[in-house]
């Protein structure tokens, strides 16, 4: 079952995306980006697996794919890219300062794939 941890002292999100589909995965990633950026949090931790694959026909793709839109720029407007890094099995996003952050609830994310 996927889930995620909101760290309101650290002002860190973690996101498991393992048991998504490619696509699921991508969405909840993009759609928690955002919500913590909205929330006024600094970092994001998206852990996709795959630690030991190099390549990108050996699997992963979940793990190449944020890799991808993250050196595209695709997450620019709210991820600080040269802060970012890659670790094992995780992909930890350094989010730029939201001026205007707002409290409130963070949605749920699905169980299973949409």
């Amino acid at each position: 079952m996927a889930w995620f941890e909101v760290d309101i002292f650290e002002k860190c999100v973690a996101v498991d995306l393992h048991k998504y589909s490619h696509r699921t995965a991508l969405i909840v990633a993009r759609e928690k980006i955002k919500e913590a950026y909205g929330h006024g949090f600094r970092l994001v931790r998206l852990i996709h697996g795959a630690a030991n694959i190099t390549k990108k026909n050996d699997g992963g793709s979940i793990k190449f794919s944020l890799h991808s839109i993250l050196k595209r720029g695709e997450l620019d407007k709210w991820v600080d890219k040269k802060e970012s890094e890659f670790r094992e099995g995780e992909l930890i996003l350094r989010l730029r300062k939201n001026p205007t952050p707002v409290d409130g609830d963070w949605k749920e994310i699905p169980l299973e794939e949409y």
